[in-house]
């Protein structure tokens, strides 16, 4: 059953887009969700070539497109956002702890906002707001940084007593918080439909598309992208962009060059429940307890929670076995310690019927931040992956100034903390991974 819904939750955002999206993709689905012949071959030329139809990849899609570059092939193993961006919780969060960060959720906020009347494709934007809970004096502390950064940025936030955490949600149970922070901008998407979005604006603008077609190897020439190998050809390029996600380690090892990504993959957990008897308020905030180590976000009149356990579970430790990711096991026993901080913190849930325990993956990386930028070892290979859970916050800015350092040399912010180049050979080590993004996570 779970993975019947999930099926027919797909389906259901397949035609919640635009139809002039259908007649712009280079190829169509049939019903049993088998590929159809290929409507048209690939380019035998390109400057850039894009992997991954994910959030990260039409994105950079879009924002290559927007500034001018229309030479561009964007291929999707599968089908566009059917793999992490598909199963994302949707939550837009500008409470970072690097202007960096703060700065790049701000511009997806901003972007998000606006990209339903730009495409035609709905992509459920609401501005919610969100609510980060302290259980602690340090914690609060915590926020208190995080507050004071969000104003100097111009973004409205406030630190807030118990009490008005009350008065926003009032399923909240406030007994053991000291504070709250509440940033009324924050929003939620269907972020499967926002990829879709940017995908409908970058193909008006020129730039192809094709699902179903996987990249098998870069080819290098005096240390600089020659072509991009796949399953129905070579195209020759300039640029190639890595948007992998959680496969972005092994492609970039699958080159004539090896480009060392070092992320890997988490089974990630939430609960999706049936409504409750009076449906939530679709403009409930998002509530953060950190110190619980929970979300929960209202969903379909019901709720989404999830949470990062202190025993994670590293997934696809080698290859990429999985076109498009399918529901992974449920893990009631796993998920008990974040079941039990979720009924503490809205103890009215006790009697509501939950529909799935979501399993789902999520690329992280060695210090908890994104990885971009341009290989040191091979020139024009361009990678964009390991969101450490924040994807949908990162992707309309990340993909901007991903875009920007290709078009210009340089992105408009300082982004070395994000560079591929801080590490090393000895961080993409599989086992090192493996150990430490469960200590990140």
């Amino acid at each position: 059953t779970a993975r019947m819904f999930l099926r027919l939750l797909s389906d259901v955002r397949w035609r919640a887009a635009d139809p002039r999206w259908r007649r712009a993709t280079c190829c169509h689905r049939s019903v049993s969700g088998t590929a159809e012949p290929h409507a048209l071959p690939l380019p035998a030329h390109a400057q850039v070539v894009i992997c991954g139809g994910g959030i990260m990849g039409t994105s950079v899609a879009y924002h290559l497109s927007k500034m001018g570059w229309k030479d561009i092939v964007l291929l999707e193993q599968g089908r566009l956002a059917a793999g992490t961006t598909r199963f994302c919780a949707g939550i837009v969060s500008t409470a970072r702890h690097t202007s960096l960060e703060l700065k790049m959720a701000d511009y997806s906020n901003k972007l998000y906002q606006q990209l339903e009347e730009e495409t035609g494709v709905k992509t459920g934007y609401t501005k919610t707001g969100s609510v980060s809970l302290a259980q602690t004096q340090d914690r609060l502390i915590s926020l208190r940084r995080i507050a004071s950064a969000l104003s100097v940025m111009g973004i409205p936030c406030e630190i807030i007593t118990p009490k008005q955490v009350a008065q926003l949600h009032p399923l909240i149970n406030i007994h053991d918080l000291v504070g709250a922070m509440y940033v009324p901008e924050d929003a939620l998407v269907s972020s499967a439909n926002v990829s879709l979005a940017l995908a409908t604006a970058a193909s008006q603008n020129g730039v192809q598309i094709h699902e179903r077609t996987s990249v098998s190897h870069v080819s290098v020439q005096k240390g600089h992208v020659a072509a991009v190998g796949t399953d129905r050809g070579q195209i020759q390029c300039q640029y190639f962009v890595n948007c992998a996600g959680q496969w972005a380690y092994e492609l970039g090892h699958s080159g004539e060059e090896p480009v060392n990504i070092p992320l890997h993959a988490c089974e990630h957990f939430y609960l999706l429940t049936h409504p409750l008897k009076e449906p939530l308020a679709s403009n409930l905030p998002t509530i953060v307890d950190p110190d619980g180590r929970i979300y929960i976000r209202n969903w379909q009149g019901g709720i989404l929670s999830g949470g990062f356990e202190k025993n994670p579970k590293p997934l696809f430790t080698e290859g990429r076995n999985q076109l498009e990711i399918q529901n992974l096991q449920e893990d009631w026993d796993h998920f008990e310690p974040l079941l039990s901080s979720l009924l503490r913190r809205m103890p009215d849930l006790e009697a509501l019927q939950i529909m799935q325990l979501v399993n789902c993956p999520e690329s992280f990386t060695p210090d908890m931040r994104c990885i971009m930028g341009e290989s040191p070892t091979v020139r024009g290979y361009f990678v964009l992956a390991g969101m450490n859970s924040a994807g949908i916050s990162y992707g309309g800015g990340a993909g901007k100034y991903l875009a920007e350092w290709m078009v210009n040399g340089y992105p408009s912010e300082n982004v070395w903390p994000l560079d591929l180049k801080r590490f090393g050979a000895l961080q993409s080590s599989r086992t090192f991974l493996r150990h430490r993004v469960m200590e990140v996570m």
